[in-house]
Formats: structure tokens, sequence, C-alpha cells
């Protein structure tokens, strides 16, 4: 059975662990590297789930994934977020647990915002189709979107507008 939680502060090292091995895992899907983020103290950790919404997934009281929702801070952005850091473990892969961590985050932003977008590395054809089921549209590539030593990897944009913008 897969319980679905938005993390706290109490919860920091379980993030560490599965932002860690999220980027140890799939390095080209993540923005951040694992060597960078290993060497972060544990304060860096508390100040993302203190600022953001970090919702993950346990299997038998164990983290197996992750994804986080960051709203936009501008006046004329507000009405934005950003699903961000979406991970889920092998060994809970093709168990429903990507969508179920999804649909946490659009259940947390469907109070907040009016619309969620997100980048996905080009060619993650699973990540995208789960997306697209969920009712994200592609609206563009962000070409050369990231980069690590000479190779580059651009990015799907999507959006999911959950709610009409007030009149």
């Amino acid at each position: 059975m897969i319980e679905i939680r938005r993390l706290t502060n109490a919860d920091v090292d379980d993030y560490r662990a599965i932002r860690l091995e999220a980027l140890r895992g799939d390095p080209i899907a993540f923005g951040s590297t694992y060597e960078a983020e290993v060497e972060r103290p544990r304060s860096h950790f508390e100040q993302r789930l203190a600022a953001t919404a970090v919702f993950a997934a346990y299997a038998d009281a164990r983290i197996v994934g992750m994804a986080g929702f960051m709203r936009e801070g501008g006046l004329k952005d507000r009405h934005k977020g950003f699903l961000w850091g979406m991970y889920v473990g092998p060994e809970a892969r093709g168990l429903g647990v990507g969508r179920t961590l999804v649909q946490a985050v659009l259940d947390h932003a469907t109070e907040v915002v009016e619309q969620v977008i997100l980048a996905v590395t080009q060619g993650n054809e699973a990540a995208i189709a789960l997306y697209g089921s969920l009712g994200f549209t592609v609206y563009g590539v962000e070409p050369r979107a990231l980069k690590s030593g000479d190779r580059y990897w651009d990015d799907v944009l999507m959006v999911k507008f959950l709610r009409r913008p007030d009149l």
C-alpha cells in the first residue's frame, strides 16, 4: 500500500534521501546534480521544505517517490505554479505512484493557482505520457535547456489549466 503525504521539516532526512537518489539514479532529468546536492547542509533541505510543497510516496514506511510544487512569487505571475522534482524509485514504478503524486500536487495547486507548468526532458516518453493523461498539454520546447559537459538536452514545456481566470 502506498501512502502519499506532504513533507514537513520533521521529514527532512527522508526528503534529502529521495532527492539524492533521484539525482544519482536519473541525472539528466534534473537541473541539479548529485555532486552539488550531496554537499549541501541539512538546512538547505529544510529551507526547501519550508518554501515549497513537497509530496512524498511511502511504501512500507520507506520513501519511494516525491513531487514538488512552487507558486510563482511575482505580482503578475502568482496565478502560476511549477511542478518540479518529480521522481519515483525503480522499485515503485508501474504501480501508479507517479500519477498519485502528480494528483496530490494538482489537488494542492487548485487551492492556490490557476495553472501549473512543468518541464520534462525530451525523450522521457513515460513522463510525457503520464502528464498528458492528467491533462497537461505541450506548449513548447526549450532547446538546450540542460547541459552537462558537451551534451545538451531539450525540455518539453507543459501546462495544465486548473480553472478559468477571474473575469
